[in-house]
């Protein structure tokens, strides 16, 4: 278990159980909402519960990735609630990834002003970042993550065996985030990634899983509704947006963060704030797990769109979150329309050779 929330956080290679066990005290009735492409996982939590006697009122398949974090997602969440009389005593479980996590915590925050509910990450990224904090929303055709709320869950408990069925893609994903946060917070954590192949069994991903949703936990724990600190968290993920929004929503949340980490440091360089060398070994880690280091497809002046619509702004300026050197990070920075779209620019190109020189 991990410590420092008000609630539990375990990674679990039986994760069923674990999650039964938590919520087999609460005394409360279990709706289980759950990504279709592990309807298996979602069955061996279903049977864990009923198990443990807590009874199942029923369950809700849904589909997978960004395209879910939609009101139209959250409206359909609350008429299957509706229709299988749910009231204040259940508890809804979300079994699936990070974007999963961020659309049935929303429906739990806001359906009946409020209702109990808990996560179960199928992803890397939901066991590292989306599913840990408490953050829960869903993007409109504006921007991302605009509409939402902090809505804690009751438990939350990684499921490692999901990962045998994950996608060398979505592990790439989760990867990105790891590297987030090494650089936030732990840096020797970009050594013990590095030495885990991407394909490597579940048990071998649970040290560095720990790892990295320790630093989220400390960071959230100290700071639970990002009014100071946990802004940290979004290293990456400013300039990230802008590359999703351009793209439609379409790339990958693992590809727009890896690159947003470059376009970062290198905005951190130009400061003089960050070193080359650094800021190289960041770019190894991503380069080593697949993930891009520019995004040549783009048009610069979407990202900049994108960039501009950030919920991080304030004053109508974006504030960002730029690295100092490995395991601190400085947030809340302003930064100017020329330095955002040099950034930007210099992210749509390849890397020059000396940028990658270690």
């Amino acid at each position: 278990m991990l410590r420092g929330l008000a609630y539990p956080i375990a990674i679990a290679a039986d994760a069923p159980a674990v999650m039964a066990a938590l919520l087999s005290g609460l005394g409360r009735e279990v709706l289980v909402a759950y990504d279709r492409r592990v309807k298996t996982r979602a069955a061996a939590f279903e049977a864990a519960l009923r198990a443990r006697s807590v009874s199942v009122l029923g369950s809700h398949g849904m589909p997978s990735g960004e395209r879910i974090k939609r009101m139209q997602e959250v409206v359909g969440l609350h008429d299957w609630l509706i229709e299988r009389a749910a009231d204040r005593r259940c508890l809804l479980l979300a079994v699936g990834g990070g974007c999963l996590t961020d659309v049935v915590g929303f429906a739990a925050a806001t359906f009946l002003r409020g209702i109990t509910w808990a996560a179960a990450p199928t992803t890397l990224v939901g066991m590292v970042d989306a599913g840990i904090g408490g953050k829960t929303g869903v993007n409109m055709p504006q921007g991302k993550n605009l509409v939402g709320a902090f809505w804690d869950p009751a438990a939350v408990v990684a499921d490692l065996a999901a990962l045998v069925t994950l996608p060398i893609a979505q592990r790439r994903n989760g990867i990105a985030e790891i590297v987030k946060a090494a650089v936030i917070g732990d840096p020797a954590l970009l050594d013990a990634v590095d030495r885990v192949a991407i394909d490597a069994p579940p048990a071998a991903w649970k040290s560095v899983i720990a790892r990295a949703a320790r630093v989220k936990v400390g960071i959230v724990a100290a700071d639970p509704r990002e009014r100071e600190t946990r802004a940290g968290l979004n290293l990456g993920h400013t300039l990230g947006h802008g590359f999703e929004f351009a793209s439609g929503f379409r790339l990958s949340h693992g590809a727009a963060v890896a690159v947003g980490m470059r376009g970062a440091g290198l905005l951190a360089m130009k400061r003089g704030v960050w070193s080359q060398a650094e800021h190289a070994r960041v770019l190894r880690s991503l380069l080593r797990a697949g993930l891009p280091l520019y995004l040549p497809s783009l048009d610069p002046e979407r990202v900049f769109e994108g960039v501009g619509r950030d919920k991080k702004r304030v004053g109508g300026q974006i504030r960002f979150t730029l690295p100092l050197r490995l395991g601190l990070v400085r947030h809340d920075e302003a930064v100017t329309a020329k330095e955002m779209r040099d950034a930007i620019a210099c992210c749509l190109r390849k890397p020059a050779r000396d940028e990658l020189r270690w």
